[in-house]
């Protein structure tokens, strides 16, 4: 009996990988595939292991340094191979190189694979439900019931505004377009978006608004909804997501009603930083507009967007928002507004190192915090792009401020998953990735209610509570 488990130990096939200097096996059976290294999400406050995720096949797949599990190296790099490894589910080995699949015992099996991958990764998920109820959105915006949101956005260099809930979501123009021949001079063409069609409109053009409106590459895209109906809008750039108050915002005057620019306008909107006013768009207007009830015309024999959902789909909303080199994605219903981070934040001498400051927003003390710091990401220069999203936690209001926000993007039920799991408890503000199909990437998603943890929630309400912080008028 002896002799035959020692000829099963023989037979039994290892997988032989490099990590630095030395070779190590483990057993085939369990390999499920080997790949090259794709793009490898990284997941900030994750186990020192955690190399991050990645998209193997749409489905989100942790993956470990095996130079840091086995060393505290940094170990591979893109050059590497990642052994995608059953440990109750797939879980990615990141390895400088596989050399073989052999049977001949030439290497020592490496010892407490499971174990380290047990101290690396949580056995165990909350259940969806349990997350759901550590906030009530019912009293969150007790503050902001009043005040109406926006989407605020720049054309020919003015400040012009949409209802936020009109707006199905953000997109990136690229050069992918159906131009239709004898069309109006505002009516772009037909873009593919999600095995669908757009029809796209420059709102320069709409509105009137003399100069040169290139709709270049790049340019921002409004993807608005009305009465089933899509349209997108393209805009010279982005600007926030503001709330203004019911008292703040006007009717147009009757006389400007006549001008061509002032046509599809609604209201105008006083904002009380800076003095500005914004133009307040009319979904209803756009969409009665006849260069606008062209283009949705055209759209006639194709599939457009506003047919392509399922009866058991449904879709959902989030901000998308850059830190470093990493895109992360807010509920847009968490979201009360987004602001341009000021030049003037009062510090607060003793505060941790993540509190920026204390602004005042409308009369009341908003404490920033630094996503970049909270998030390990890398430090970069405060630019023009900078934003503080300001959400609301509780009884408590915060800005978290980070490199840019990039657009408003809908996902299908579909390309959302939930987040594996890991060891460190502050990895638990992700609670679902979000798939994209077109190029692979995968974006983190924030579970708005563990943005901070008990202890941070406590140090920002003490701040906040002092009223002494910013000068209100």
């Amino acid at each position: 009996m002896a002799g035959s488990s020692s000829t099963a130990d023989v037979e039994r096939r290892r997988l032989v990988f490099r990590v630095g200097e030395r070779n190590h096996e483990i057993e085939a059976d369990l390999v499920l595939e080997v790949v090259r290294v794709p793009h490898i999400t990284r997941v900030p406050h994750g186990p020192m292991a955690l190399a991050g995720i990645a998209n193997l096949r749409g489905k989100p797949v942790p993956v470990l340094s095996m130079g840091k599990v086995l060393n505290g190296s940094h170990g591979s790099t893109r050059d590497g191979k990642i052994i995608v490894y059953d440990h109750g589910g797939a879980v990615g080995l990141l390895v400088d190189d596989v050399l073989r699949l052999s049977a001949d015992a030439t290497t020592a099996p490496l010892q407490g694979l499971n174990g380290l991958l047990d101290a690396a990764f949580k056995v165990a998920r909350r259940a969806p439900v349990e997350r759901a109820v550590n906030g009530d959105r019912g009293a969150e915006l007790e503050a902001s019931v009043q005040l109406i949101a926006l989407l605020s956005f720049r054309v020919a260099g003015q400040l012009y505004g949409l209802p936020l809930e009109d707006i199905r979501e953000v997109a990136t123009l690229t050069d992918d377009i159906a131009v239709i021949p004898n069309a109006a001079a505002a009516f772009i063409g037909l873009i593919p978006m999600r095995d669908s069609v757009l029809p796209l409109v420059s709102l320069a053009s709409l509105l009137g608004l003399d100069g040169p409106h290139s709709a270049g590459e790049g340019s921002p895209i409004i993807v608005v909804e009305y009465e089933g109906d899509l349209v997108g809008l393209v805009v010279d750039d982005m600007d926030v997501i503001r709330r203004l108050d019911e008292a703040a915002i006007d009717t147009v005057p009757a006389v400007l009603q006549r001008e061509r620019g002032y046509a599809q306008i609604e209201a105008i909107g006083r904002i009380a930083e800076g003095g500005l006013l914004i133009s307040i768009l009319s979904p209803e207007k756009l969409f009665s507009h006849h260069t606008v009830i062209q283009a949705i015309g055209q759209n006639e024999g194709a599939k457009p967007m506003g047919t392509t959902r399922e009866k058991d789909d449904t879709f959902e909303q989030f901000l998308i928002f850059q830190l470093g080199d990493e895109n992360y994605g807010l509920p847009i219903g968490s979201v009360d507004e987004v602001v341009r981070v000021p030049n003037e934040v009062t510090r607060m001498p003793g505060a941790p190192t993540f509190m920026m400051g204390v602004i005042n927003l409308r009369g009341k003390a908003i404490p920033l915090i630094d996503q970049r710091t909270r998030f390990e990401a890398v430090e970069l220069a405060q630019t023009a792009k900078a934003r503080a999203i300001i959400v609301t936690l509780g009884t408590l209001q915060a800005g978290f401020v980070v490199d840019s926000v990039s657009e408003v993007k809908a996902f299908s039920s579909t390309a959302l998953s939930a987040a594996p799991e890991f060891s460190s408890e502050q990895t638990d503000v992700f609670d679902r990735i979000a798939h994209i199909k077109s190029d692979g990437r995968m974006i983190l998603l924030i579970d708005p209610q563990e943005l901070l943890s008990r202890a941070e929630r406590d140090i920002v309400a003490a701040i906040t509570d002092n009223k002494t912080a910013v000068a209100v008028p």
